[in-house]
């Protein structure tokens, strides 16, 4: 089983990093172990940056 990541909508190449600053598509992702748990964490930070006035979405990313 895979974990989730929050991906930028318009580029979803592009994953929130692991300290949840900037998205990057080099930098580590921060993971969650479920979906809900990523759902929770964009709703709670959906008015900060990064993700403030992105679409964010969740991948389950294989790779991690």
């Amino acid at each position: 089983m895979g974990s989730f990541v929050i991906a930028m909508g318009a580029a979803p190449h592009m994953k929130l990093s692991q300290g949840g600053r900037t998205f990057s598509a080099v930098d580590t992702p921060l993971a969650f172990d479920s979906h809900d748990a990523a759902y929770d964490y964009l709703l709670r930070h959906a008015e900060e940056e990064p993700l403030k006035g992105v679409r964010g979405e969740i991948l389950e990313d294989l790779s991690l």
